[in-house]
């Protein structure tokens, strides 16, 4: 009894992301492995067994999204980001994340390996590492940073290559250094380069190439040559006698000989990006992003068929898309809509419990990809809520026997409408939909679909999310200057509105804030409602808050299974006993893991997505940077299971000891209504807290929470005057 009262500091959260990693930025070659700098992680593909392995922010990673990759001598791997650099050995499965503070920027752009050197191209200087030959060891590292003021033309660095010297490409010409780095020279427009932003600099056969975005330029000596104008040059590849080109998007890949490109972009999807090419042994790869402004997916992998002169695209079977709007879960896996008001809006995703996905987006079964909604009926439907479509209102999917039903809009005589905002059901299966403009009402279908009303007055706004109480209390959260939340009291009778009351309430009724988005409603009909600052709990006619989210941006609000209280934030989850009005934050930082949301405003669809999973014990968190599995772990006490309390009971104004306490402890006393009486008591020599108990003390139940940091335990004491 005691811990679930305390349950709070008894539990933690562990995180695994599934991520879309089909959006390549870069690739290198080593044996039979691709590896890849991706949208969601590093990826190791092995071509010949067709397998791919992926490691992500919660595998080590400092963020999902990298950027550049290298393999040094000794096959180590070194990956780049927005937040600095990482090493991973060759067997791609430890990671070491290199000291920040010995780089000039933790925004990098490219790295090369050459022997026992690194070079680091970051957006701020150039930073070259001295492994000692030991590079897993980063302690004996020699580190030099050079800079502008020392020789660079720009301290944002593009690409590199070596010959007897360091060519630093740059947004503003290129700089060639000595080998020693004593002297350098700089090149630009007035040498004869097309252009001084510098994408690549690749050097083949004693010949240095530079890639830009007016052409392709050679390096004769003391100036530069051009080969090839009117070009974007993405990357630059050396194949036999010819070049092989990365282009831009139109043109996308080519194949330079003998003064003639001859594009060869066979079997790469009109407009994709390729970021990247390598030919490794004569089998040419490259990088594929997209054809839109995002990178949340991409066409992945290509390899050239030279039987059938086209390209093959190898992509590995994962989230559909990085951009999660909405999530239910049941007993046949984890859904994942990724609905956006753009054109890269990727339909749905399904994980499976073999853990293996299905994807639907404009297919034989969805016909559209425009899916912002998905939630999990009382009869085990799974239902998706559209936008953007003339003839479909939502459709519903039975996992069990793959039977699909489509809900035209219009049907049964409901108004029609550009999207729904949210649907939900009661525990009767009715089906309560959120319509947008320009119906801008809330309706209800009864269980079998025969039957259509609606409920309230038509509100103009942004309505977030639904609630349904047991008693048929209908909610309804509006994130505007004007919202708040709508209440539709049904009195039970959802298809009779003249005993209805309908009411609004704002900020002058007790709100935190009009800006209303998840609200929940738990098994005693008290209403959670997440505001921008805060949480409103609407209980016996009244409104109570949860404040002091460390600042954070409130997003949505649910239960769990046990009545805990959990909240979504953009700096972490946080549980709430609502009896104790405890509050346990569980931040990304302290998590480890790197979680963006999109820009709040009034024309957001979603709330990113925040669902407890009851069948894996478990949330699942959406965002931008792919679909992030929070696992509630119960705490092992076994190590505190020594602990005593004596006496007990304790005499007020005496003296209670709390014994075998470890070192690393500190003890906090609450009282039975969990108001804190004492804070961070330590452990004397002996592994004793003593608390001097004040002559005023109330007799009463007591409690004492040990914290070891890795470890918590909750003890029970009286006191009697």
């Amino acid at each position: 009894m005691i811990l679930i009262n305390f349950f709070i500091f008894a539990l933690s959260l562990k995180p695994t992301f599934y991520t879309n990693h089909n959006y390549f930025y870069n690739i290198s070659v080593n044996d039979s492995i691709v590896y890849g700098a991706t949208n969601g992680g590093v990826v190791a593909y092995n071509y010949l067994n067709n397998t791919f392995k992926v490691l992500t922010n919660t595998d080590g990673l400092k963020i999902n999204r990298q950027q550049c990759i290298a393999i040094d001598s000794s096959g180590n791997i070194w990956v780049g980001s927005n937040n600095g650099i990482v090493q991973i050995d060759k067997s791609f499965n430890k990671i070491q994340v290199y000291p920040l503070e010995c780089l000039p920027c933790t925004r990098v752009n490219t790295i090369y390996c050459l022997k026992d050197t690194i070079l680091v191209g970051t957006q701020n200087g150039l930073l070259i590492i001295d492994t000692k030959g030991t590079p897993d060891n980063f302690e004996d590292d020699g580190i030099l940073k050079i800079y502008d003021f020392q020789g660079l033309s720009s301290n944002n660095i593009l690409t590199i290559a070596v010959d007897t010297g360091f060519w630093i490409g740059t947004d503003d010409k290129i700089t060639r250094f000595s080998s020693d780095f004593q002297n350098y020279t700089i090149y630009g427009l007035e040498n004869g380069l097309l252009r001084n932003y510098i994408r690549k600099i690749k050097i083949i056969d004693s010949n240095l190439y530079v890639g830009t975005d007016g052409g392709l330029n050679r390096f004769t000596g003391t100036n530069f040559d051009t080969i090839i104008m009117g070009y974007k040059i993405i990357d630059i590849e050396g194949a036999g006698d010819s070049l092989l080109l990365a282009l831009d998007t139109l043109r996308q890949i080519g194949i330079f000989f003998q003064g003639n490109l001859t594009l060869l972009n066979s079997g790469i999807p009109y407009l994709v990006r390729i970021n990247d090419i390598e030919n490794f042994k004569g089998k040419w790869f490259c990088a594929t992003g997209n054809s839109f402004k995002s990178d949340y997916f991409g066409e992945g992998i290509g390899i050239y068929d030279f039987a059938s002169s086209q390209w093959r695209l190898i992509k590995d079977n994962c989230l559909s898309s990085n951009h999660i709007c909405s999530i239910t879960a049941n007993q046949y896996g984890v859904f994942a809509a990724h609905g956006t008001r753009n054109s890269d809006a990727r339909g749905v995703s399904w994980l499976k419990n073999d853990n293996t996905w299905q994807n639907f987006c404009q297919d034989t079964f969805v016909p559209t990809k425009f899916i912002h909604r998905c939630i999990t009926a009382p009869d085990k439907k799974v239902w998706f809520g559209l936008h953007y479509t003339d003839s479909l209102l939502a459709i519903s999917f039975e996992p069990e026997n793959n039977k699909w039903y489509y809900l035209r809009q219009k049907y049964r005589g409901i108004d029609s409408t550009v999207a729904i905002w949210d649907l939900k059901f009661d525990l009767k299966n009715n089906m309560y939909l959120s319509l947008a403009g320009p119906s801008d009402k809330i309706w209800v279908y009864d269980s079998s679909l025969s039957t259509a009303y609606f409920l309230g007055d038509r509100t103009p706004g942004f309505e977030v999310e639904l609630a349904i109480d047991s008693s048929l209390r209908v909610y309804s959260t509006v994130f505007d200057a004007a919202g708040g939340i709508l209440m539709i009291d049904t009195k039970g009778t959802i298809f009779d509105r003249a005993d209805d009351i309908n009411l609004k309430y704002g900020k002058t009724d007790g709100l935190l804030s009009q800006f209303c988005s998840g609200i929940t409603v738990d098994e005693n009909n008290n209403v959670y409602i997440a505001n921008d600052i805060g949480v409103s709990v609407f209980q016996n006619n009244r409104f109570e808050h949860i404040e002091n989210f460390n600042g954070g941006v409130i997003y949505d609000v649910l239960t769990d299974d046990e009545g805990r209280v959990w909240v979504m934030a953009d700096n972490g989850i946080y549980a709430y006993d609502i009896n104790y009005k405890m509050l346990k934050s569980f931040t990304f930082n302290e998590l480890n893991v790197n979680v963006e949301f999109m820009p709040v405003n009034n024309e957001i669809i979603q709330v990113q997505g925040f669902f407890y999973d009851r069948f894996r014990s478990c949330f699942w968190l959406g965002n931008e940077n792919g679909l992030l599995k929070l696992e509630i772990v119960k705490k092992d006490t076994t190590s505190l299971d020594s602990v005593l309390i004596y006496p007990n009971p304790v005499l007020s104004g005496s003296v209670v000891r709390i014994k075998n306490i470890p070192a690393d402890a500190s003890v906090n006393i609450y009282s039975i209504t969990g108001r804190k009486i004492v804070t961070n008591l330590k452990p004397n020599s002996l592994g004793e807290v003593l608390w001097h108990i004040p002559h005023n003390t109330s007799s009463g139940l007591y409690f004492a929470l040990i914290n070891t940091g890795s470890d918590k335990k909750v003890c029970k004491f009286a006191i009697v005057k």
